[in-house]
Parts: C-alpha cells; sequence; structure tokens
C-alpha cells in the first residue's frame, strides 16, 4: 500500500492508551527526516507513555512498537488556531478530521452571540470539547456583543482563555464592533495581560457598497469581491492595529488575504508594534476566479482575490510577514446552485490544510519544509503559550507528531474526507505531500487513512500570551 509504515513484530495493540494500567509505553519512529527548531536531520523518536523522550540517530531499539518511517518526515503534529466548531462539524468532527489531515491541536473560537455570555459559553465549549475531541485544544473568546461582554474578560482569563475575537464587518448582522467598544475591549486587554483579534474589514463601507450593487442589479457573485476590497481590508487591519498599540494590547490578525493588508501588518511589525498575521490554505490556493466558478461555495469574507495577491501571501509567509498558517474551518450546509446573497459565508478547509500547504509550498519551493514547520506548528504554539509542550519535536514535549510521506500524489475527493460538508473546494485537485500517520501524546489516532481510537480524549489547554518569536 502506497504510503504505508514498516512495523515490527514487537508492536502493541493498535487502539490502547500510551500509558495502559499504569504501563508506560514506548513507541519508537526510526529511520525518518525529524523537523524542528529550523532544522530537518535523519533523526530516531523515542516516545514514552505521552511525551517524547529522546531523539537522536540510531537510538536503542528497545520499544513496544517500531515504526520505520522509511525516509519520510517527521513533524510535530499541526495547530490550527483557527477553527469553528458550530456548524456542520462540532468539536468532536473537527478532531476527527484534523486527525486525518495532521493536526494535533486545535483553537477553536468559542463565539459568545448577543444574548449569551462570554463565561457560560466558554464553559459550554469547554464541556463539549473534553467530552468528545479526540484532540487536544484550546479556546478563544468570540465576542459578538463587546458592550455587555468585555467585562468578563478578566474572568475568562482566569480559566485558561486569554485571546479574544470581534468583528469589524457583519453590521446587517448585528456583529460588528464599533470603534468605541473595540477601543475598550482592547483596552481592557492591555490591562490584564490578554490579546486582541480582529475581522478586519471595514463593516459599514462594506454594506454600502453592497446595497449600492445590488440596487443598479448587479450580479452578486461579480460583484462580490468589489464591495468588498482589498483597501477596506488594510484600513481595518490599520485602524485595529493602531487602537491595539494605543492599549499596549497585542493584536493577532486572521485570515490576511490581499496584499495591501499583508503591507499594513509589516508596516506595523517594522515599527515595532507587537501584531501577528495569519493567512488561510483558500487564500493562498484559490483566487477570484475560483469564486466565480464555484459560486456560493466559496463565499468566504475576506473574499477570495487576485493571483497577485495570492502570490504576495507566500512571499509574505517566506519573509516571516505572515506568522502562521490556520483553517478557518467553516462548513456549512450549501450547494453551488444556492442564491448567492442568501448563502452564508464559510467552507471546510481543515482536512486539506496541511496538504496543500505541504504541496504549494515545499513540493513546489516556495517555502523549505523547516519553514513550514514554523508557519503551522512552532509559531502558533509560541504566540498562544503552547509552546514546548506543544509544537515541536524535543525531549520532554507532548508526542504530537504526524508523518508525512513527501512523494505521495493523491487527488483531494469530498467522499475521501472526514468532515461532514458535502463538498470540497478542492474538489480534485492533484496534491504532493501525504500524512500517513498522527499521534497525539503518544497514542496514534490515524494510520494510513484509518482512524485508531475512541472519541473523548482531548484536554483543554490553557492559553497565555507568549512572545511569539522563533529566533
Amino acid at each position: 500500500m502506497a504510503g504505508a509504515l514498516s512495523l515490527s513484530s514487537s508492536e502493541i495493540e493498535s487502539g490502547t492508551d500510551a500509558t495502559e494500567g499504569g504501563l508506560v509505553s514506548r513507541t519508537l519512529i526510526v529511520g525518518g527526516i525529524a523537523v524542528a527548531g529550523g532544522e530537518a536531520r535523519r533523526a530516531d523518536v523515542l516516545v514514552e507513555g505521552e511525551t517524547i523522550a529522546r531523539i537522536g540517530p540510531n537510538l536503542d531499539r528497545s520499544a513496544d512498537r517500531i515504526l520505520d518511517a522509511g525516509g519520510r518526515y517527521i513533524l510535530p503534529g499541526a495547530i490550527d488556531v483557527h477553527v469553528h466548531p458550530v456548524y456542520l462539524d462540532d468539536l468532536a468532527a473537527c478532531s476527527i478530521a484534523g486527525a486525518h489531515g495532521g493536526v494535533t491541536t486545535l483553537v477553536h473560537y468559542a463565539y459568545a452571540k448577543p444574548g449569551n455570555g462570554l463565561l457560560e459559553t466558554i464553559h459550554r465549549f469547554r464541556e463539549e470539547g473534553e467530552a468528545g475531541s479526540i484532540l487536544d485544544f484550546a479556546l478563544h473568546g468570540g465576542l459578538f456583543d463587546a458592550a455587555r461582554q468585555a467585562d468578563e474578560i478578566p474572568a475568562a482569563i482566569a480559566e485558561g482563555v486569554t485571546s479574544f475575537k470581534m468583528f469589524m464587518t457583519y453590521a446587517k448582522f448585528g456583529w460588528m464592533t464599533d470603534d468605541y467598544q473595540l477601543m475598550r475591549t482592547l483596552d481592557i486587554l492591555g490591562r490584564v495581560g490578554g490579546m486582541g483579534m480582529v475581522h478586519a474589514e471595514n463593516g459599514l463601507a462594506t454594506d454600502y457598497l453592497e446595497d449600492r450593487f445590488l440596487a443598479e442589479g448587479r450580479d452578486p457573485i461579480d460583484a462580490f469581491v468589489d464591495t468588498r476590497p482589498a483597501i477596506l481590508e488594510a484600513e481595518a487591519v490599520g485602524r485595529a492595529i493602531s487602537m491595539a498599540q494605543v492599549a499596549g494590547c497585542p493584536i493577532y490578525i486572521p485570515h490576511v488575504s490581499a496584499r495591501l493588508a499583508l503591507d499594513a501588518v509589516r508596516d506595523a511589525k517594522a515599527r515595532g508594534f507587537r501584531v501577528y498575521g495569519e493567512t488561510c490554505p483558500q487564500y493562498l490556493t484559490l483566487t477570484n476566479d475560483d469564486l466565480v466558478e464555484q459560486g456560493p461555495l466559496l463565499k468566504i469574507g475576506p473574499p477570495l482575490r487576485t493571483d497577485d495577491d495570492r502570490r504576495a501571501l507566500w512571499e509574505g509567509l517566506a519573509d516571516g510577514t505572515l506568522d502562521c498558517v490556520a483553517s478557518d474551518h467553516a462548513p456549512k450546509e450549501k450547494t453551488a446552485g444556492d442564491d448567492f446573497s442568501t448563502a452564508p459565508f464559510g467552507s471546510p478547509q481543515l482536512e486539506t490544510m496541511l496538504p496543500l500547504l505541504f504541496h504549494g509550498g515545499v513540493a513546489e519551493r516556495r517555502l523549505d519544509i523547516a519553514r513550514l514547520v514554523d508557519l503551522m506548528c512552532e509559531t502558533p504554539a509560541r504566540i498562544f503559550g503552547l509552546y514546548p509542550q506543544k509544537g515541536t519535536l524535543a525531549a520532554g514535549s507532548d508526542a504530537d507528531l504526524v508523518i508525512v510521506d513527501p512523494e505521495a500524489a493523491w487527488t483531494i475527493e469530498r467522499t475521501r474526507l472526514y468532515s461532514n460538508a458535502t463538498y470540497s473546494p478542492y474538489e480534485g485537485q492533484r496534491v504532493v505531500g501525504r500524512p500517513i500517520l498522527t499521534m497525539r501524546r503518544g497514542k496514534i489516532l490515524v494510520e494510513d487513512g484509518r482512524l485508531t481510537t475512541d472519541p473523548g480524549r482531548g484536554r483543554f489547554l490553557r492559553t497565555r500570551i507568549g512572545d511569539g518569536a522563533t529566533g
């Protein structure tokens, strides 16, 4: 079988815990290329119980199970810090899809909708995750009504949730945080040691443009990008960074989609501001031409942009302007034939994220493998204070890892994915590079495409705001 691992005869029973009945199991991965700390090297990885015990060449082969990686990459498990588990995939389903895609840690948005309290929302998400997630997980607070919810931020930080998102757009939905409440919330965060996060688009301006173009009778798909132009994303990015700087609060900008927005992040970093930039696989692999072709299936916010923007984002990943890649996984019920104007925003991205980044970055020589690990593992862990427990291959770190076959060529097909979404934006796309084994805290979750564990063993992770530096 292509991509299959060679196993020793002393393997432990698949599906058992890394620590069973008080006995600590030992798993040895040999013959692979371990990637961490900015380098890729031939090394064996010894896992004892839930943690990595040793990394080095020619380790002693006394183990309960030996896996021969056969020259493939051994990476830290990817950390996806941008997941929405409230649509077709709940926290349990997201964890299963993520594990199949080489993700071992999720950071979910716990969205407190208007009328809901922040703390009660965080408690509900944590309970659901501990009951059903097979991956370890952390939470961001989501403020849909900052005026009434921001006062709960200090208590949420005490619960281990330290990053909080607001929307600078979606006024028609009643979700937008105006500048007064944005400044007030960032000020609270600056005083209590939290971090702000914003969906950065100028919401009132985009709503006006949408109303105008629809009144003129323009086709809603053709007009969609024009209603949310890149310059209004860049304006909102700059405005949010300015407020955060005044508040003494670090700011994280998710789903950067355009060259102009990237320039705003780059300029702020050059001035020494504490700002982090994220982009997503959809903006690195798709453009507004794909939006025209797929219609409602690719209605996302910010929208897909030009090929020039796509190239700029890859450059931003390579030069350090962007700090990480995350999925913005938000699968919703829709079809290509739906009314575009009323179709919901969002698309499934979690399971295909690492393969697409490996293909577009490493296989197509835009990024080296160490930079890929930096973007998807190490820096996300540092930003949210999970490093070195998560995000690296090092003695004492959690044994969260993925083995990737860099030569496996395969075709993305919805029927072979594990999200509950009824479509994939990448249907029929040929990619090179595929995760073939995913381990979480010493427990093999997925092996050669097969789930090997029962749900409900993920742990809640308390975050803290780290320095984001990788040296």
